[in-house]
């Protein structure tokens, strides 16, 4: 007699949503960069690594910086942040892994 277990799949279905993509900039100088502190331990650091030299490169108009709300790094911005950002940056650095 062939027993049989029960294999059950835990992942969810996924659904797959088109985008437009963002025109890529030829040049940062006179640009308005934002930098988003995802609020991780060290992740500040990590943006002023990543600032500095492009402030060498590039002679920015602005640099933006906020710090994510919410309740985690793993949270979204909220539409209030993106609404303090997006009209106002040329280009984000926004980063969201460790």
């Amino acid at each position: 007699m062939k027993e049989y277990i029960d294999v059950l799949d835990p992942t969810a279905a996924t659904t797959v949503k088109q985008e437009p993509v963002a025109m890529c900039l030829n040049d940062l100088n006179g640009k308005v960069i934002g930098f988003v502190d995802n609020r991780k331990p060290n992740f500040d650091i990590f943006l002023e690594n990543v600032e500095r030299p492009l402030r060498q490169k590039f002679q920015f108009a602005e640099i933006v910086h906020i710090k994510k709300g919410g309740t985690g790094a793993t949270v979204p911005l909220t539409p209030e942040e993106m609404r303090q950002l997006a009209p106002k940056c040329d280009a984000i650095v926004y980063g969201i892994c460790d």
